[in-house]
């Protein structure tokens, strides 16, 4: 199972933070699913990833207005389709509980997909995060 490691690191440490944080939730979740814990339990987890995620993608997105990021759109668009496979892997969970199956779908779209999208898109954004910030057009005053 992927967890965090300092090759995730993209250099912007509210990310960085974040990331850890998230794998750290992934991790708790994959435990209680093949630990056999709770529905209730497991169910706590999902939603509190679930949440996660949100605020997490908003966090990077709004950092990413902030600094006019030229791959805003597409990153856009790799947030929502998570949060849609997501929602798909919550309503798995809701009809057959914590199955191997299940479990395994997490994994792969919590921990794997989120390896391969700092891999790349993550990246992207540290370098932009880094380099100058866009400034604003001259405003003339009126003659």
């Amino acid at each position: 199972m992927p967890t965090w490691n300092p090759s995730l690191a993209i250099g912007v440490a509210s990310i960085d933070s974040q990331h850890k944080e998230l794998f750290g939730r992934a991790d708790a979740l994959l435990t209680a699913m093949r630990g056999g814990k709770p529905a209730e339990e497991v169910s706590r987890l999902v939603r509190f990833l679930e949440e996660y995620c949100r605020t997490h993608f908003s966090s990077e997105e709004r950092l990413m207005r902030d600094r006019k990021h030229a791959e805003l759109d597409a990153h856009l668009k790799e947030h929502a389709l998570f949060n849609e496979k997501f929602k798909a892997l919550v309503a798995q969970f809701e009809q057959k509980g914590s199955s191997p199956t299940v479990a395994l779908g997490f994994q792969k779209l919590v921990c794997e997909w989120l390896v391969a999208h700092i891999g790349a898109s993550d990246r992207k954004v540290a370098s932009a995060l880094a380099g100058p910030r866009p400034t604003a057009p001259a405003v003339r005053a009126a003659s």
